[in-house]
């Protein structure tokens, strides 16, 4: 109850301190490079999908299962944009500005990649693996999870982004062990958690470059990070 009383105060609030900021990102997802990123993100997971079979089910690691189980709850997007969006604000009345950019970007991030894969759900309303509903992909954890490493790996470079983007698969390996996403719709959820990312602040980018490029009718996302 808490969280969500923090979405529907915070997040509506974003929109209106940052109305301009948020549609700069929106306008940078729908240019060709970001619509091909899109693109990317379902064609990988077709890719993907002759594996989903084969790698769901319970992951048996007494090590790896605290890591698994803070996957599957801090990024559900309720919670996930609650405490960003808690963050943020209380950045704004304790005036630290380098909190209250950060947070403002991932949030940013978060609306767009929720934006995205709500929509992809309910179009697609694909069966999870665990019969719970129709809404498998794609993997909104998995989005969540690397929207916000794309964005602190590119405001601090990657001696933060490499941990937090190895980091990030995990929560792509929680989804497939509690049996809620096949193996296609992490991946899918992934891209586009990144791409939400690369999309925000683009013309302020700092270290990482995210780019979808089409080469010998191949389209691959390249990564880099600048000098």
């Amino acid at each position: 109850m808490v969280v969500r009383l923090i979405c529907v105060l915070l997040v509506p609030a974003l929109a209106t301190a940052e109305p301009s900021a948020l549609e700069r990102d929106a306008r940078t997802l729908l240019r060709p490079e970001g619509l091909a990123g899109i693109t990317l993100s379902l064609g990988a997971a077709a890719l993907a999908h002759p594996w989903d079979d084969d790698l769901v089910g319970h992951i048996d690691n007494k090590l790896l299962g605290p890591v698994l189980d803070v996957g599957n709850s801090f990024f559900e997007t309720q919670y996930c944009v609650g405490t960003v969006a808690a963050v943020w604000g209380g950045s704004k009345v304790l005036d630290f500005a380098e909190v209250d950019a950060a947070s403002g970007a991932i949030l940013r991030a978060l609306v767009l990649s929720s934006a995205m894969v709500g929509s992809l759900k309910l179009t697609l309303g694909r069966t999870r693996p665990d019969g719970s509903s129709g809404l498998s992909f794609p993997s909104g954890h998995s989005a969540n999870a690397f929207a916000i490493a794309t964005i602190l790996a590119k405001r601090y470079g990657y001696r933060i982004g490499v941990p937090l983007l190895t980091l990030a698969t995990t929560v792509p390996a929680a989804r497939i062990h509690e049996g809620h996403h096949f193996f296609s719709d992490v991946v899918g959820g992934a891209i586009l958690g990144m791409m939400a990312g690369w999309a925000v602040d683009r013309e302020r980018d700092g270290n990482l470059a995210l780019a979808p490029v089409y080469i010998e009718g191949t389209l691959i996302l390249c990564v880099r990070w600048r000098n």
